[in-house]
Order: C-alpha cells, then structure tokens, then sequence
C-alpha cells in the first residue's frame, strides 16, 4: 500500500523543525524509503499479517464429520429417553391398576396407551437414495417386579401376600369386587369377635302360693370371640339379662302388695357354631352355647333378694351381612334358658373376622 503523496511535504516540514540540522539528510532518507514502501509507516499491517493466534475454540461441528451427524446423534438419544419414560409410564400404570383391583374392585381393563410413538426410529440421511436407518434392537425384557409382574396362573398369588383373599375378587376372570365377601377363613384358622346387643321378651309366668310373678321385656348383650376353622366357630362367650317386674306381679298373702323389682341374670358359656355362605355377601350361622349361669331377683318391698344358679343353655340362628372383608352386621334370635325369667332375645350385632 503507497502513502498518499500530500504526506511528503507535511511530514518533510515536520521533520526538519524536530531534527537538528545535521540530521536533515538522514530524515529525508527515511521519509523516502517510507514513502516507496521500503520501510512501512506503521508495523501494525505486519502484525495484522504475521500474528495468528496460537490457539481457538473449536466449533461443536468440528467433532462430528458433517453436522447431519450431530442432528442425527441427538435424535438417537432424545429417541432413547422417549422409550425409557414409555417403559416408566407402563410400570405406573401397572401398579397403579393393581392398587385400584386390590383395594377399591376397578381395574382399567389395560387400557394403556404410551405417551411416546417410538415405532419408527431417527434415521441419517446420506448422499444419492439410500438411507441408513437406526437399527432396530429387540427391547429389554423388564425384571421381574411387584410394578410389572408376569402374567399369573390363575390359581396362584400375583403378590407375596394372598391376593385372592381380601383385597381382590375375580369371577369369569373379572375383578367385580375390591374383597372377598365369603368367608376370609374357608382355608385356614381365622378369629372371630361377636358383639349383640338386644331385647328380651321372657314367656315364663310364675304361679305361686306366695305370689304372682311375671316379668316385663328387657335388655341383653351377648360377647363371644375364639377361632373360626373352615366356617366352624369354637370359643367361650358371656352374656347378660335384666327384666323388671310386670304391673301385675304382687303377693298372694298380706298384705297383698304389688312387687316391685328385677330380675338380673349372668352367664358364662362355651360358644359354637357354624357359618355358611348364602350368596356372596350373605351368611346364615346358628350356634349353640353351654355354660352357667348366676340370677339376682329382687324385691325392694316384700320378698327381699335371692339368688339362683344353674346350668345355662343358649341357642341362636340367624343371617350376617357382609359389608367388608372383616366386618358384618348380624341380626339373629336367640333363646336364653334360666329358671327365672327365660326369654326370646332379637339381636342385632357385629361381627368381627381376623
């Protein structure tokens, strides 16, 4: 590059008013050769020219051989990731309709769609017609696992406890129920706990040489609890029985009062029975019970108190309702034997299955 020709003057006249006289030739030597390009008026072209940097960043590009390469790698992994979360999905979805069959009786009917079309893998495209596809590997065979389990035999349990119990009912190979109505202890030892409480209608009249004595209807409660193997029930139960005198009870000798009191009975019994099932949420059971019994009769009046023991004898029939897989509503009758004031007890209670 020449320097325009105005800078010879400017830069002659400057020279020669800096330098001292005896440099005047030496600086019109210079300002000749810089003017012919000889020398240059500045070193920064040359710098420009000569100084390369040692080292620069090198572009993402660079490390793949065409930058088809690069889209092609990233939609390989993006394609990797879309399978594993369609693999995840299954899984919830797998666990979430167990939990729905075992513990509320729905089930989606595997209805699963994936989020995520992985059918068609990314493909690389390439120089003429041809292209090149993704290789198309078989998938991972999922482990074994409560999420994801095999498909079960239909006899065996789907999970490490007993699922064909409580939790989940199948009939014609459909889950119509979230528990098994029937009995929970058809294959093995159970417990069972029996609470009735009821009223009791006495049908005994006692016709003395003393006195009149006839008893109005009353309370009762019966509590029973043992084992339950295979629908038959054994264990020991209590119950507990109040009446009060009738209008028309009175002494038969003077002074001729009316008696007023009750009559309260104790007892302790060895409890057993059978349950069976009707349809699928109804039970009838009857029972039987032997044990004895303590009876306090009271008169505040006139005859004063006494006490009565015997053996007692109990009976009961009746229908349970199953409502869960360990609850039941009973309604039963029972006949209640003593020597004072037997009665036809109507009972209305809950059972209860361990």
């Amino acid at each position: 590059m020449q320097n325009p020709p105005l800078l010879f003057p400017l830069v002659s006249v400057l020279i020669m008013n800096i330098l001292p006289q005896e440099n005047f030739r030496f600086a019109e030597i210079l300002l000749l050769l810089v003017l012919t390009g000889v020398v240059p008026l500045s070193g920064q072209a040359s710098f420009q020219q000569e100084y390369q940097p040692i080292y620069r960043n090198k572009p993402i590009s660079d490390y793949y051989d065409a930058i088809d390469d690069k889209s092609f790698y990233q939609q390989k992994r993006i394609h990797g990731m879309k399978s594993e979360l369609n693999n995840y999905s299954k899984k919830l979805h797998n666990l979430q309709d167990r939990f729905d069959q075992i513990f509320y009786g729905l089930s989606s009917k595997g209805n699963f769609q994936s989020p995520f079309d992985t059918t068609t893998g990314p493909v690389r495209p390439v120089i003429g017609t041809k292209v090149e596809t993704l290789p198309q590997y078989p998938a991972a065979s999922p482990i074994a696992s409560v999420i994801d389990p095999p498909p079960p035999e239909p006899s065996s349990n789907q999970l490490a406890f007993n699922v064909d119990s409580p939790g989940k009912f199948t009939e014609d190979g459909k889950v119509v129920s979230s528990f098994d109505p029937r009995k929970k202890t058809a294959n093995g030892l159970g417990y069972y706990l029996v609470l009735s409480p009821g009223v009791a209608i006495p049908h005994k009249i006692h016709k003395e040489f003393l006195s009149y004595r006839r008893y109005d209807p009353g309370i009762s409660a019966t509590l029973a609890g043992g084992f339950n193997v295979s629908g038959f029930k054994i264990g020991i139960g209590g119950a507990y029985k109040k009446h009060s005198f009738h209008d028309s009870s009175k002494l038969k000798v003077a002074p001729f009062s009316d008696l007023t009191g009750d009559s309260e009975t104790f007892a302790g019994y060895l409890d057993l029975g059978y349950e069976f099932e009707l349809s699928r949420s109804l039970d009838a059971y009857f029972g039987i019970g032997v044990g004895y019994y303590l009876s306090l009769i009271e008169d505040r009046k006139n005859l004063g108190s006494r006490k009565e023991h015997d053996v007692f004898l109990t009976g009961t029939t009746g229908l349970a309702w199953r409502f869960s897989e360990i609850l039941a509503l009973r309604l039963s009758y029972r006949y209640f034997h003593e020597n004072e004031a037997p009665a036809h007890l109507a009972e209305l209670g809950l059972n209860l299955d361990f």
